[in-house]
């Protein structure tokens, strides 16, 4: 049997919508999500904590309590990215340890956890704290295509986070670049590192048409789980759809505790939403060789994908786009070929634009990527070219950072007396990760929701919508031998 895990509330929406789906939108999913029968259901990342926060004025920590209320059989499961966890700044493990004990008391059971580098000694202690507050833990791996990022590559990771104690593994696939024979080969040489101690868990985004052949070899080669989203929410560049992945698993003979009818509900459900916020449901892709090759040059994935053209957009720069990925990809090789994933993939897509944007290279260079170039993130998959290092550093200190030192550094304390007080050790993060003033925004503006939102009849939403169409006159509502006319005049 496969499990699945479902991504709607997650990784759907920030790959496809900019991260912007409202917890009242979620909530009113929550009850048929919750009775689908998923493995887990993972709710929250970084991304959609800090857009809750500072462009929807949306409470992240209420969306997980109540959230948690409406699905009380679920296992909820949160992404977290690293070092950064919730915010962009590296934190101690302190602070590890309190957003996991938050986390914990507001219901999540598992927190998947990757590093953008795969660096696992920037997260060895996350799953020892984990354990320690009582969560279970997923060591993420993210697939990359270059030179350095092999199967045996990715074999050694796997025995790493096995000697850690993880209670799974995920390989993910940001960027949708894996093939299924490359699946095959790279699923096999996981199986063996893992030696059958650790499930393996699996996803991959759908934005080169590869992921229904990457899922059906990871579900042959035995896979515990695969992450999948409702339908609107899925495709394009985001994951495969739950229905679609239910009907391979049936193909392959492999059975699945989904209730469909649970499923189509939920799909259902944000065809509406999606209708009613004016976001287009994407096709299933078809893969195109010509701009696979394209796209694996620069591997920004679909979460990045849809801010960085929004963001190109206001600047002025939308017409340049395929100058500034092609730029990302030479930039992306240039420093050593890291996973296109948050922060790595605004660290290339920033410097591609800078560079397109002053017609001179590394003439501009953001302090993220000095940083990155010091070792302050931890160690690239591969030496930075030379040439470019110095253009980087251009002067200023070439002292390798010591990330270690961040790790056992005491910052709460002094934060609570400098910032604080504060009403409670979630609101201490909130500030934290996001500042006070976008804190104050929250309060000030956030919307009051109701723990057990009232989701009106498919029939009541239509002729809501209905009656507000100016050029009808009137409404004829038929059901075998019953018939009632509306008149809208």
């Amino acid at each position: 049997m496969v499990g699945f895990v479902d991504e709607t509330f997650r990784d759907g929406p920030q790959s496809l919508w900019a991260t912007r789906m409202r917890t009242e939108a979620m909530l009113g999913a929550a009850d048929w999500v919750n009775r689908a029968g998923f493995r887990k259901v993972c709710t929250i990342s970084g991304a959609s904590f800090e857009t809750a926060v500072k462009f929807m004025r949306d409470d992240p920590w209420e969306r997980l309590r109540l959230l948690r209320t409406c699905m009380p059989d679920a296992t909820i499961d949160i992404l977290i990215r690293s070092r950064n966890l919730f915010g962009w700044e590296r934190y101690p493990d302190e602070v590890v340890e309190l957003l996991f004990r938050c986390l914990r008391d507001t219901g999540a059971e598992w927190v998947k956890i990757f590093d953008g580098l795969n660096d696992l000694n920037n997260i060895a202690a996350h799953f020892r704290i984990a354990k320690q507050v009582g969560l279970k833990a997923s060591g993420v791996l993210t697939f990359s295509l270059s030179p350095v990022h092999t199967d045996e590559y990715f074999a050694a990771k796997v025995r790493e986070l096995v000697a850690y104690g993880v209670d799974s593994i995920t390989m993910g696939d940001a960027s949708g670049l894996l093939t299924g024979e490359r699946t095959r080969s790279l699923m096999a040489a996981l199986n063996e590192a893992t030696g059958g101690k650790v499930p393996i868990e699996f996803m991959a985004h759908h934005s080169m048409g590869l992921a229904h052949d990457s899922y059906r070899e990871a579900m042959k080669a035995g896979v515990d789980t695969i992450a999948t989203a409702s339908v609107p929410l899925a495709n394009g560049e985001s994951l495969p759809s739950t229905i679609d992945m239910m009907a391979l698993a049936e193909q392959l003979g492999i059975e699945t505790s989904l209730d469909p009818e649970m499923v189509r509900r939920t799909d259902d459900y944000f065809h509406w939403i999606a209708y009613q916020e004016g976001h287009q449901v994407q096709e299933s892709m078809k893969f195109d060789p010509v701009r696979y090759q394209a796209f694996a040059g620069h591997q920004i994935p679909g979460g990045m994908m849809s801010n960085f053209r929004r963001q190109l957009q206001e600047i002025g720069l939308i017409d340049r786009i395929d100058e500034v990925l092609e730029e990302a990809g030479r930039v992306r090789e240039e420093i050593g070929f890291p996973v296109m994933v948050t922060p790595f993939s605004q660290f290339v897509g920033v410097q591609a634009a800078f560079n397109v944007i002053h017609g001179e290279r590394y003439k501009t260079v953001p302090k993220e990527l000095y940083l990155y170039a010091l070792g302050h993130y931890g160690a690239p998959p591969a030496p930075i070219a030379p040439d470019v290092l110095d253009r980087i550093l251009a002067g200023k200190s070439a002292e390798p950072a010591n990330p270690e030192e961040v790790f056992g550094a005491k910052i709460i304390e002094n934060f609570k007396r400098d910032k604080g007080p504060f009403k409670s050790d979630k609101d201490l993060l909130l500030h934290l990760f996001y500042g006070g003033d976008h804190v104050e925004g929250l309060r000030r503006e956030q919307t009051k929701l109701s723990a057990y939102p009232t989701v009106s009849q498919p029939l009541v939403l239509l002729i809501d919508h209905l009656v507000k169409e100016p050029s009808l006159r009137t409404i004829s509502i038929g059901k075998g031998s019953l018939k009632l006319d509306l008149n809208l005049a």
